[in-house]
């Protein structure tokens, strides 16, 4: 016969830390305290977990495959926007803000484990222990007296305990899913990614698994915004359903169906490694699928204070009823007595009349009292002697009759009722007894509850030891609790109200802050757009002193190639080169624009200089007379002396002796008149002269 077994999935998305927030709860190191005081540490060896790096980094990659173009998405428009305060800037930033989704999946309970072990492993492998609450639970014996190990025994316990984690680890595994009519695969890993995993063993319940999953669901989209990935739990599920089904549901629904199949296929899972384990033949089937509900009693879970109080109220208005209806058993069980004691001096009567008439008691022969119909006949036997007496004796005879029957027919209605009442009695006794149990059941509860709470609270009595909760002072400390709530309640209550003061200080602050900050921003925009234009006019005078450079040595490298740098100017260990090699050129580029300048006016001014000696040297050579000449021949003018008066005008340039005596000496002007008062002979040898430099300069300049 089949063993019925429920399947429970519970989905968690409470908090931002995850699976981080619970390692402690799975982990189940014996050296932490945990509040979870049902654990048998010598069954954690069965334990299986899986929080490797690898694992971790693999979520961190599906996540970025599943959220980072939202991402980046998001960013560009705040970029765009410009409110980068309000990037994420990756996807662990974006999902640092979300809750993180855990689940539990347990395949049966308490008492279905003990049944597959009493089923499948020898009876000397495990024992029997009681737990708090006064159940009793199946534990493997894994040390003997001597607290040695027995390696048969743990090879036993590993092997059960081997297809449960087999089970629950296949169950939740990412490539789950459902084959479509197209052929498609839907696995559940496209939208509940499963991460680390820890498998509990040891826990005087039954085997479970603690997960991590990440979530990715697609939003609907509307008029407002557009339809979005999402981490929501509810979101996923209603894409997944959506996924397989092809139809949208609300996530509540979204949730129920993923359950019903996730219960379906882990029972399954288990089924099968149990098969297979103990070669159990396949058309005999071990576990039965049992759905229960929440008005199933048997599955009911811990109730709050308020419901606490009601059940209690409840039984306490039973047991008036119950006080009630004994009060009514008791009443009648009075008015038998009363109908039994009357009965009894009837019958007292008859016999006192039996003796008097007959002279006899009224007993028969074997010593047994006569009944009152022969007690009569006895009467009216004696009477007959005497008619006067007989009259009476039949009188009294009738009405002891019609009394005593009278008296039965009241004593069996009697006995109807109090059989009706001792009926009434025992169904309020067993509902007495029910109610019993289920308040000294959950009485242990609440020594549980109350003792979980103050160690969780790390609560100390008035000496600062340590609280133990009894029966008998379980209810004195749930009072102190709710007082200590209470207190703890109006605490908060403080601290609500002077955080929310201080909020509104630093809201009022945080205003200010952004108006300063406001101005402190338009500020900065107008000292960033003048460093763009200054900017931007540095780069244009730059680009200019560049231009004035590139021309200084330009001009330095036409009238002056073999110039060189100054040695103090150039850096270590480098070597002056002439302006008119490139390395040269880019020495001199280097050096300031007044190093340049100066140095381009020396090199002006030697040439300048050059030029007017030149100069001066023709104009003297042109005014030299001539050897073959006398002094006293004037000499013939290349010009007519004619000088036109007519044509003479006043000038409008007001007279300036400096401006004139400056041309004067001026040795271009010099030259000019050379030239016009020079004769033939002086102009052929001014040629010839100047022939001869110009071919010195062009030989001295082909040897460099």
């Amino acid at each position: 016969m089949s063993i019925k077994c429920t399947v429970t999935t519970d989905l968690q998305a409470k908090d931002k830390n995850g699976y981080s927030g619970i390692q402690k709860h799975v982990e189940h190191d014996e050296k932490i305290n945990h509040t979870n005081q049902d654990i048998v540490f010598s069954e954690t060896q069965f334990n299986q977990y899986d929080e490797s790096q690898k694992t971790r980094a693999a979520i961190d990659q599906w996540n970025d495959e599943h959220f980072k173009d939202y991402v980046e998405e998001h960013d560009k428009h705040q970029r765009e926007k410009r409110h980068a305060e309000r990037q994420y800037g990756s996807v662990k930033n974006y999902l640092k803000r979300k809750k993180k989704t855990t689940a539990v999946l347990t395949i049966g309970n308490m008492e279905v484990q003990s049944k597959l072990m009493q089923q499948f492993c020898p009876k000397t492998s495990y024992q029997e222990e009681k737990l708090p609450d006064g159940t009793t639970h199946l534990v493997f014996k894994l040390k003997d007296q001597s607290s040695q190990p027995i390696p048969d025994n743990i090879a036993i316990a590993k092997q059960f305990y081997g297809c449960f984690n087999r089970a629950l680890i296949k169950a939740t595994n990412n490539n789950v899913g459902w084959t479509l009519k197209d052929k498609s695969r839907v696995n559940i890993g496209d939208y509940l990614h499963r991460g680390r995993y820890a498998t509990n063993n040891d826990e005087m319940g039954i085997s479970h698994i603690h997960y991590e999953l990440a979530t990715f669901g697609m939003t609907r989209g509307g008029k407002k915004r557009a339809a979005h990935v999402t981490n929501s739990l509810n979101q996923a599920l209603v894409s997944l359903h959506h996924a397989v089904t092809g139809k949208y549901c609300s996530g509540r629904d979204a949730t129920k169906w993923f359950r019903a199949n996730m219960d379906q296929f882990a029972l399954k899972c288990l089924e099968d490694e149990l098969h297979k384990t103990y070669k159990v033949p396949q058309n005999k089937k071990i576990l039965d699928f049992e759905r229960k509900t929440k008005e199933d009693k048997t599955v009911q879970t811990g109730l709050s204070m308020e419901q606490l109080k009601a059940q209690h109220q409840e039984i306490a208005d039973h047991q008036k009823v119950v006080q009630s209806l004994q009060s009514q058993a008791d009443n009648l069980t009075n008015q038998k007595n009363d109908v039994q004691s009357q009965v009894a001096t009837v019958t007292q009567n008859l016999k006192s009349i039996y003796k008097a008439a007959t002279g006899h008691l009224a007993v028969d022969k074997d010593g047994n009292d006569l009944s009152p119909l022969a007690m009569a006949n006895g009467i009216t036997k004696a009477a007959r002697s005497s008619q006067k007496d007989k009259q009476q004796a039949e009188q009294n005879a009738n009405a002891a009759q019609e009394k005593q029957t009278a008296a039965e027919n009241q004593q069996k209605q009697l006995d109807q009722q109090l059989a009706h009442q001792r009926q009434q009695l025992q169904n309020l006794q067993n509902q007495i007894s029910d109610a019993e149990e289920q308040i000294r059941q959950r009485k242990l509860q609440r020594i549980k509850a109350a003792q979980q709470e103050i160690d969780r609270s790390d609560l100390l009595d008035n000496n600062d030891q340590p609280i133990t909760v009894t029966e008998s002072n379980v209810t004195q400390i749930e009072q102190e609790l709710d007082e200590w709530r209470e207190e703890e309640r109006n605490n908060w209550e403080v601290d609500k109200q002077n955080y929310q003061d201080e909020l509104d200080n630093l809201t009022k602050e945080l205003t200010s802050k952004r108006t300063e900050k406001a101005d402190l921003t338009n500020t900065n925009q107008q000292l960033n757009n003048q460093n763009q234009q200054f900017q931007n006019d540095n780069q244009i005078i730059q680009k200019q002193i560049n231009g004035y450079k590139n021309q200084l040595v330009d001009t330095i490298a036409e009238n002056a190639p073999e110039h060189k740098v100054e040695s103090s100017l150039l850096k270590p260990n480098e070597t002056a080169q002439p302006v008119i090699s490139d390395t040269g050129r880019q020495q001199h580029l280097r050096q300031t624009l007044k190093y340049l300048m100066d140095t381009t006016t020396k090199v002006l001014q030697k040439i300048k200089t050059e030029a007017t000696n030149f100069i001066n040297q023709i104009t003297q050579t042109l005014t030299q007379p001539h050897q073959d000449q006398q002094s006293t021949i004037i000499p013939t003018p290349q010009h007519s002396p004619y000088l036109d008066l007519l044509n003479i005008k006043s000038s409008d340039k007001p007279f300036n002796h400096r401006t004139e005596k400056k041309l004067m000496n001026d040795p271009g002007i010099k030259l000019k008149k050379a030239i016009l008062f020079a004769t033939n002979d002086q102009l052929q040898k001014t040629s010839q002269q100047t022939k001869q430099s110009l071919k010195k300069q062009a030989e001295d300049e082909y040897e460099l």
